[in-house]
């Protein structure tokens, strides 16, 4: 397969998870339960208040003509205007994205920095005694409620030594809980992968051979072993920053923080259909956009991996 096929047959699939993630978010905003419209005319209006806003917004048409239309203006650039704020969402979206970024990032890098070398450390010394001690915690940073995390960080933190603000964003400050949060999570993960990965590539013929050979050791574990473990740990690394791009819903919720992922849960509280929409369409986006990207590694960390998929 040629590179440009490789590249049309990805972005078909982009479309169709697009469109599919489109349908399912459409629908499942309409079955739940409550009128945005009535939300919006307030608990004296009369009904036929209720219905003149319903025939503003929409909502008195057939379900397959709003998601119909829905789709065209999606296509167009329009994503609607949200009801709560009357404002255009993408203006909503664009304005609480920085955020999600900056945490999304800080996480990470705490995460990608601490988990790496743990990961690998296990791998080489896989029986001693530090290398139990840091299987254990990576699984049971992996198994901890997030949500309870949070908590246990504001309350030592914020409530008892008063070092950091347990809400909202400003400053430095305000991020180090959140992020930290965030990143014990992935770091749980990561480092539990990256220990598998490289054990799995040092016990290989080709990197018993380079070590008969009498290779330097820091050579065949950054030429032979880290190279073949790395498409793993990107992998796992890709559908970390997807999700975080995506906006870490509890942990911006619990600690106030201004990212699209506390957005996505007042949209829905109000049954805000366009802004909710736009929001999930954004989280897919972030994913095909990242897998798109984690495809293209692959190729340039293995050509193996290069030439099944684009030859």
């Amino acid at each position: 397969m040629s590179l440009g096929k490789f590249i049309a047959k990805r972005a078909f699939q982009a479309f169709v998870t697009l469109i599919g993630a489109l349908l399912v978010v459409f629908l499942i905003m309409r079955i739940l339960p409550g009128d945005p419209a009535r939300l919006i005319a307030g608990p004296e209006a009369s009904w036929e208040d209720i219905e003149n806003i319903r025939k503003m917004l929409g909502l008195d048409k057939p379900l397959y003509i709003q998601f119909i239309e829905y789709v065209k203006c999606v296509f167009k650039g329009d994503f609607g205007k949200s009801i709560k704020y009357g404002t255009p969402v993408i203006n909503e979206i664009l304005a609480r994205l920085p955020y999600t970024v900056l945490l999304a990032v800080a996480a990470e890098a705490i995460a990608v920095a601490l988990a790496l070398p743990l990961g690998v450390y296990s791998a080489l010394k896989p029986n001693s005694t530090l290398s139990r001690f840091i299987s254990a915690i990576s699984l049971f940073g992996a198994s901890l409620p997030i949500f309870w995390l949070a908590l246990i960080f504001i309350y030592i933190f914020s409530a008892k030594l008063k070092w950091l603000p347990s809400f909202g964003a400003g400053s430095w400050k305000h991020l180090i809980l959140p992020s930290f949060t965030l990143a014990l999570l992935l770091m749980g993960n990561l480092t539990r992968i990256t220990r598998s990965s490289v054990m799995e590539a040092a016990s290989m013929n080709h990197v018993t051979t380079a070590v008969a050979k009498g290779l330097d050791n820091g050579k065949v574990l950054r030429r032979h072993v880290l190279r073949v473990s790395m498409i793993p740990i990107v992998t796992i690394m890709g559908l970390q920053i997807g999700s975080l791009l995506g906006g870490a819903v509890i942990t911006e919720t619990v600690f106030a923080w201004p990212g699209i992922g506390s957005l996505l849960i007042d949209s829905i509280f109000y049954r805000d259909y366009p802004l909710a929409q736009g929001i999930i369409l954004f989280i897919v986006l972030a994913f095909v956009i990242v897998n798109l990207a984690v495809d293209f590694i692959y190729g340039l960390i293995d050509p193996r991996v290069r030439s099944r998929t684009w030859s």
